[in-house]
């Protein structure tokens, strides 16, 4: 009998310590991570709830940032025709992400002759997946009935935007270009630039020896220029999917409003706004406010004053206005946040803000969450589904500023930069492993022929 008592069950009671988050937390966090247009329907629901709460129409006396918000949202609303300056509100309106080729469009209106536009327009549909023009010029300047020197012109304006070497006719013109870039920066390789120009094919091929012969330099400047090459340039525009991300969509065609608009301040620096409604303001109703300070006393004579309330309705009172203070603050932390979290990202990517999709900088959003004190889950919550309006008036997905420094492709193109000898693709499978990415070499295969790089065999 004791032995079978001893095998039944038994109460037992356990003391230990459990973190949990609290219900204010958990509303601020949800709060956090909606979109502009979600914070105002929960606000309108809020206030439907809770009668301590109102809206309250905002005086239509623009000032000078109401007036500046102004024209960057009608820049960024082509499509509107006109824009009620009465009744301005963000939330009203929407600006719609731009694809390459329209971004390339927009870039080449700005910069090219009236006259030249058609020509323009029919260069970028010419541009096959890697970016480069498949059409001679003598066939667009016969199409068009143009001079050369106008086609030629043109061309050179197409490739001065988007991925660097686009609008390139072959390889070594996809390379110069890159060159001339980099020599813009103040990175110039005379021997480099030789071997594109006239000894792409013997580099292939590994003729070293012949290149130095023919450009009159040792034979470790070639090398040192193969060396230079691999690590600093590539053979195509467009050389994986990644180079498309800044310029292309990330949802499909469709509009999003911005949850944060940047600007350039007087100073050259970016200032940054969080998003919300000019036309109304959320206040605490009045009559509830001031029956809450009757109620604790805080008007002399208060308890004289106050109207006859049950207890339960005293309560009622004082939860609603709890209530109401707790949202408001939520939404106050929200703004703060985003603010935060937006001045550091902007203030890391100044240079894409400046000179666009080329100069984007590796970030991750653990960066952000450890130079601003805050979780990483902090820094998701308020960036995810969210959009930013930067100052060339163009809507992008905030998603676009974060890029893990070391992508499996950021690895693999250091290892070919770094390799003594052409590495085949089972010997980069097995580096790749060593680093902790275990893919098939078929794998490593596929991502190096979308980054553009040659074969062991050609390199």
């Amino acid at each position: 009998m004791t032995s079978s008592m001893g095998m039944g069950m038994a109460a037992q009671q356990r003391q230990g310590m459990r973190m949990r988050a609290s219900p204010s937390l958990i509303a601020f966090t949800e709060m956090l991570q909606l979109g502009g247009l979600e914070l105002q329907d929960l606000i309108v629901r809020e206030v439907a709830d809770n009668p301590a709460l109102e809206l309250v129409d905002v005086p239509d006396e623009p000032t000078a940032e109401d007036l500046l918000q102004r024209e960057l949202i009608r820049a960024a609303q082509r499509e509107v025709a006109e824009l009620d300056e009465e009744a301005y509100d963000v939330f009203r309106t929407v600006a719609d992400q731009r694809s390459l080729e329209e971004h390339l469009l927009i870039e080449l209106v700005a910069t090219v002759d009236h006259a030249d536009r058609p020509i323009a327009e029919f260069m970028v549909g010419e541009l096959d997946d890697r970016g480069f023009l498949g059409t001679s010029l003598a066939t667009i300047a016969a199409t068009f009935g143009a001079s050369a020197e106008r086609v030629e012109r043109v061309l050179h304006a197409l490739q001065s935007v988007g991925p660097l070497g686009l609008g390139a006719r072959d390889v070594a013109e996809c390379l110069k270009l890159q060159l001339s870039r980099w020599a813009e920066l103040g990175v110039d390789h005379p021997v480099a630039r030789a071997i594109v120009e006239g000894h792409l094919e013997a580099l292939a091929q590994g003729r070293y020896g012949h290149i130095a012969e023919a450009l009159g330099v040792a034979h470790d400047a070639v090398v040192e220029a193969r060396d230079f090459i691999r690590s600093h340039l590539r053979p195509y525009p467009i050389a994986e999917r990644t180079d498309l991300e800044p310029w292309d969509r990330q949802t499909g065609p469709g509009t999003a409003a911005p949850d944060v608009i940047v600007r350039w301040a007087a100073n050259g620096t970016p200032a940054i706004e969080i998003t919300g409604s000019r036309r109304q303001s959320l206040e605490i109703n009045r009559a509830y406010h001031e029956l809450g300070r009757r109620l604790a006393g805080s008007e002399p004579g208060g308890a004289r004053t106050t109207p006859a309330l049950t207890d339960a309705e005293r309560a009622h009172v004082q939860a609603q206005l709890e209530r109401a203070s707790q949202f408001m603050a939520h939404l106050d932390e929200r703004r703060s946040t985003m603010l935060r979290v937006a001045t550091y990202v902007m203030g890391r990517q100044i240079a894409y803000l400046r000179h666009g999709p080329r100069h984007l900088l590796p970030l991750t959003r653990a960066q952000v969450a450890e130079a601003i004190d805050v979780h990483e889950s902090t820094v998701s919550r308020a960036t995810a589904d969210k959009y930013v309006m930067l100052p060339s008036r163009q809507v992008v997905p905030y998603a676009l500023f974060f890029k893990a420094s070391l992508s499996v492709q950021d690895v693999l193109r250091e290892l070919v930069a770094m390799e003594d000898h052409p590495l085949t693709d089972a010997e980069l499978q097995a580096l790749l492993a060593e680093q902790g990415y275990r893919i098939a070499r078929r794998t490593v295969a596929k991502y190096r022929n979308e980054m553009g790089i040659l074969p062991s065999s050609l390199r």
